[in-house]
């Protein structure tokens, strides 16, 4: 059974005392959530959310790594260090990165190899354009960045891999896609993964949704039949309404 994940992303929001506000205010909001919670926040405050979540079973993820190792990079950070300063994930190969950054399914491809090296969960982001949806070529816009992803990468690996679907047309424009969308996208990217590895693998592997996700829609995304979790960009930096979408994927009910 593929396990559930909810992932908050920061993206360039809140500093240092912002983060360790917003932690001390989650974690007694989430704390019988099932679903496997992450935040991925800026750089410079990886290590303050480590120490601010130790013992909660809340992972810290990196929002990116450079396909480097060691070296004269300037600015960059790499799976090594993130790793080193307590972080367990890191999101890879979001939209925002490919498009402003330029980054290709190549380098990618090397950024999983590099996470999955240093032991780092890697949320893989993937997800077809407004052109490649208006023209009938998800399937190959899809097909082409899974299979690019994964060049190199073993089916055993793939237990490390969170497959975070995010359609480019409904990523921070209050456009999320339907729940029959976003059901028969799974079942086609577990058929490529399948097409990959095998039927065993493309049914483990978890795939969550992220587009426009916040605390209204999510008990409508949270019934789409094998759905695993949502990444959650503007939503996610309120505390409140990330834990009220995180309770959507599990919550232990409290005896009496």
């Amino acid at each position: 059974m593929p396990k559930k994940y909810v992932i908050a992303n920061f993206k360039m929001n809140k500093v240092d005392k912002d983060v360790k506000f917003y932690i001390e205010q989650l974690l007694p909001k989430v704390k019988d959530v099932t679903s496997q919670v992450v935040l991925a926040v800026p750089s410079v405050s990886i290590k303050t959310a480590v120490k601010e979540t130790k013992g909660s079973g809340v992972v810290i993820a990196s929002q990116n790594i450079n396909e480097n190792g060691f070296g004269a990079f300037t600015g960059e950070i790499n799976a090594e260090m993130v790793s080193n300063v307590g972080a367990g994930a890191v999101i890879i190969g979001h939209s925002e990165r490919r498009s402003y950054f330029n980054e290709t399914d190549a380098s990618i491809n090397k950024k999983i190899q590099k996470a999955l090296k240093a032991g780092l969960m890697c949320v893989f982001c993937f997800g077809e354009s407004v052109y490649d949806k208006k023209n009938n070529l998800t399937e190959s816009a899809l097909t082409t960045q899974i299979t690019g992803a994964l060049n190199n990468i073993y089916g055993n690996e793939l237990g490390h891999i969170v497959f975070a679907y995010e359609p480019v047309w409904a990523i921070g424009t209050g456009v999320v896609a339907t729940n029959a969308v976003i059901e028969k996208t799974l079942k086609l990217i577990r058929k490529i993964i399948c097409n990959l590895y095998d039927e065993k693998v493309a049914n483990e592997v978890s795939i969550v949704y992220g587009g426009s996700v916040n605390e209204s829609n999510i008990k409508d995304i949270a019934k789409i039949a094998n759905l695993n979790g949502v990444l959650v960009g503007g939503a996610s930096l309120d505390p409140v309404k990330f834990s009220a979408i995180s309770e959507a994927f599990g919550k232990t009910v409290p005896k009496k």
